[in-house]
């Protein structure tokens, strides 16, 4: 991302410079000269938008690497099938308390993967997560009782109301947008109970959820049955 940020400033720069110059030529009557360079300003700095937009969307995702421990989900029961579920990230400032109806958590990431010329400007595989909801047990109860899914995407603030998302772009145009290896989901669904507490990890092949502590340990060992 630091490596796109400094091209789109360079693009930036360039093409201001071209506008300029290319302005004093057309006040000294030189047309053809300063219709060309003014051409090539727009060029620049349409250029430095893209990589800006670029660089700001992929603000939204952290660097993946190998397995990496990213968050803590806790639990705690408000009423029967209700819970407040607290998520702290572990390797950024991000932390969200949201409600969740159910028996069970799920939580979704995003995972963007590249190659060739994207690999050359720094771009390492990087993920975000995306949603966390909550689940019934029973598929009848899933059909009918009311739903709860709450976003966990962050942008930064001058770009709350841009739509472009680099993810879902990638995900469409993926049979031609070759310097995106992968753009693909990935999700981890277990029961919640109250005091209970999730370590997340993800690696290139996904999410791993596994129980931090003992109330967690018991509701998974009554959910599969042991």
């Amino acid at each position: 991302m630091t490596h796109l940020t400094l091209i789109s400033v360079l693009f930036a720069v360039a093409g201001l410079a071209f506008v300029f110059t290319g302005f004093k030529r057309l006040i000294q009557r030189r047309i053809l000269h300063g219709v060309g360079l003014e051409f090539s300003a727009l060029l620049l700095l349409s250029l430095a938008a893209a990589s800006f937009l670029l660089a700001s969307n992929l603000y939204t995702y952290q660097r993946l690497t190998y397995e990496q421990a990213i968050a803590e989900i806790s639990f705690e029961q408000i009423a029967e099938q209700d819970y407040r579920a607290k998520i702290n990230s572990l390797d950024s400032d991000f932390q969200q308390s949201v409600k969740l109806k159910g028996d069970e958590w799920q939580l979704d990431a995003q995972v963007l993967t590249w190659q060739g010329l994207a690999t050359l400007f720094g771009l390492d595989a990087n993920y975000r997560l995306h949603r966390i909801s909550g689940r019934y047990t029973d598929i009848t109860e899933e059909q009918q009782r009311s739903r709860s899914v709450v976003s966990l995407v962050k942008k930064p603030a001058m770009l709350e109301n841009e739509k472009f998302d680099l993810w879902q772009f990638a995900h469409k145009y993926q049979d031609w947008v070759h310097w995106v290896d992968a753009a693909y989901g990935s999700a981890v669904y277990l029961p919640m109970t109250n005091g209970a507490k999730y370590r997340i990890s993800i690696s290139r092949t996904g999410l791993i959820a596994r129980p931090a502590n003992k109330e967690a340990r018991k509701a998974v060992s009554h959910w599969i049955g042991l």
